[in-house]
C-alpha cells in the first residue's frame, strides 16, 4: 500500500509512526469491499451478482465505513512494519490511535506506537573476575545422600494405634475459620505430608502431633511479621483440621541388597557410594559453573546501557506469575480466591515482581546481544550429538527420541539450549576465575 510515514523514536525502545493513507488508496479499498458484496451477497429482489452499487451502499450503511477503516488500517500497519527500519519487538502489542473517520477519496491519517528492538550498549564481558571456593566430598556428604536413598525406598504402613508423631505420613483436610465460620476458598482436602518437615502451607506439624485418626481439631497459628511466607507474615490464622489417616515410615537397611534393588549396575553398597560420589561431584561443578555464569552476566547487565521495552517486562511478569501458579500446584482461579481471602492482591503481587522482571528482561537482552556479536550458532551435527547423548541417558533409541522431539516441536528448543550453553562456555572462557576460601559441599549446593 502506498502510504507516507513519519517516524519518531521514543524512550524505552518505543517507536511512534504517523501514517497517512492517500485518498485514492482509501477509495480503492472502499470500492473493493462494495464490489465483493455486490458479487456475492444475496439480497431480496436481486439475482446474485446483480445488486446495484448504490443499493448495496445504502444497505451496508455505516458498517461499510467501519470495514474500510479496519482493512485500510491492517494493510497500512502491515506495510509500515515490513518496511520499517526499527522492527516491532516480538512481544509488542502495537497501540493504534485513529480518531478520524474514513472517507473514500480523502487522505486518512492515524498513529501507531510499538516497542522495537532496543539498542543495547553492551559493556565489556572479557576479563571479569569471579570467585570460586575450594571443596571436597566427605563421608558426611555421602551419608546424607544415602539417607535420601533410604527415604526414597521406605515402606509406608497404616499405623496402629493411629496417633500422629513426627516422621509419620499424615493425610489431612483443613480450612481457615473466622468467628467459627469456615472460609470455603481456603479448603484443602486429602493433603498428604510428612510430619516434621514443614512441607505444608500453614506449617501445622506441631499442631497435629498427638491427633488420632478421624479427629477434628481447631488450632490457631501466629506468624511473625518477618515470616518467610509473605502470605502468612504478621497474621494470626485459625484452622479446622481433620486427620483422615496416618502411616508410619520404615527405612531399609544400608547393605548390598539395597544397592542391588536400586539398580542392576550396583553389586555392592560401595558401588552405590561410588555412584553417589560421582553425582555429587557433577552437581557441585554444575552449581559452581552456574554461579560463575550468573556473576559474569550480572556484572555485564549492571554496567551496560539497556533500554527496556514495556512489552518485554510484561512478558517476564506473565512468565513469573505462571511459574508461581505452577509451583503452588493449585489451579489459578482457586489460587486467586485463596490469595484474596488472605488479603493478598494478585495485582499488587505483580507490582512487587516488577523489579525482578526488569532484571530478567535486561539479562535476556544482554544474552541476545552477546550471542549476536559472537555469532554463536549450532550445527546440525551438534544437535544430533545431543540427541544421541540424551537417548543414551534415557535408554531409548536416538531415532525414536528425534521423532518425539519433532512431533512435539521441541527440536528448536533443544537447539536453543545448546546455543545458550555454547554462549555460557564462551563467556566463561573470557572470565578470570579466582579461588577464594573453602566451602562445604552442602553449602555450595544450597547456594550459601
Amino acid at each position: 500500500m502506498d502510504t507516507t510515514r513519519d517516524v519518531t523514536l521514543l524512550d524505552n525502545a518505543q517507536v511512534k509512526v504517523r501514517i497517512t493513507v492517500p485518498g485514492d488508496e482509501v477509495r480503492r479499498e472502499y470500492d473493493a469491499i462494495v464490489k465483493e458484496y455486490c458479487e456475492h451477497a444475496h439480497l431480496k429482489g436481486f439475482r446474485k451478482g446483480k445488486v446495484p452499487v448504490d443499493v448495496m451502499i445504502r444497505k451496508l450503511g455505516s458498517s461499510l465505513g467501519d470495514q474500510t477503516r479496519a482493512q485500510v488500517l491492517e494493510k497500512a500497519v502491515q506495510d509500515a512494519f515490513e518496511h520499517a527500519e526499527h522492527k516491532p519487538f516480538p512481544y509488542a502489542n502495537p497501540e493504534v490511535k485513529a480518531e478520524d473517520p474514513v472517507e473514500p477519496g480523502k487522505d486518512w491519517t492515524f498513529e501507531v506506537t510499538y516497542d522495537t528492538y532496543p539498542n543495547v550498549e553492551l559493556a565489556a564481558y572479557a576479563g571479569i573476575e569471579v570467585e570460586e571456593p575450594e571443596w571436597q566430598i566427605d563421608d558426611e556428604d555421602i551419608g546424607r545422600e544415602l539417607k535420601g536413598v533410604q527415604e526414597q525406598n521406605a515402606l509406608f504402613t497404616e499405623k496402629e494405634p493411629a496417633v500422629v508423631a513426627k516422621g509419620d505420613i499424615a493425610n489431612i483436610d483443613y480450612v481457615e475459620i473466622e468467628a467459627g465460620a469456615e472460609k470455603p476458598a481456603t479448603r484443602r482436602q486429602a493433603f498428604v505430608f510428612e510430619v516434621g518437615t514443614g512441607y505444608n502451607f500453614y506449617r501445622l506439624d506441631d499442631e497435629i502431633v498427638g491427633m488420632e485418626k478421624g479427629e477434628t481439631r481447631d488450632v490457631t497459628k501466629v506468624y511473625a511479621a518477618e515470616d518467610e511466607n509473605k502470605d502468612l507474615a504478621g497474621r494470626s490464622v485459625s484452622l479446622r483440621v481433620t486427620l483422615n489417616s496416618v502411616k508410619e515410615k520404615r527405612l531399609p537397611e544400608l547393605n548390598d541388597e539395597l544397592a542391588q534393588d536400586i539398580s542392576e549396575r550396583f553389586k555392592t553398597l560401595d558401588d552405590l557410594k561410588g555412584d553417589i560420589r560421582a553425582k555429587i561431584e557433577a552437581a557441585v561443578k554444575t552449581t559452581l559453573r552456574s554461579a560463575a555464569i550468573n556473576a559474569v552476566l550480572a556484572k555485564v547487565v549492571e554496567t551496560s546501557t539497556i533500554p527496556l521495552p514495556k512489552s518485554l517486562i510484561e512478558y517476564q511478569l506473565d512468565t513469573m506469575w505462571h511459574d508461581y501458579v505452577r509451583e503452588t500446584r493449585i489451579e489459578e482461579a482457586r489460587l486467586v480466591e485463596l490469595l484474596q481471602a488472605q488479603g493478598r492482591d494478585p495485582a499488587a503481587m505483580r507490582a512487587e515482581m516488577t523489579p525482578a522482571a526488569e532484571q530478567r528482561a535486561k539479562l535476556q537482552l544482554v544474552i541476545g546481544e552477546i550471542s549476536k556479536r559472537e555469532q554463536i550458532g549450532v550445527e546440525e551435527g551438534e544437535v544430533e550429538a545431543e540427541i544421541g547423548r540424551l537417548a543414551e541417558a534415557r535408554r531409548v533409541e536416538a531415532k525414536a527420541l528425534r521423532e518425539n522431539l519433532t512431533k512435539n516441536d521441541l527440536l528448536d528448543t533443544l537447539a536453543g539450549n545448546l546455543r545458550l550453553e555454547k554462549l555460557y562456555d564462551h563467556v566463561l572462557a573470557k572470565s578470570v576465575v579466582k579461588k577464594a576460601g573453602t566451602k562445604k559441599v552442602l553449602d555450595i549446593l544450597r547456594g550459601a
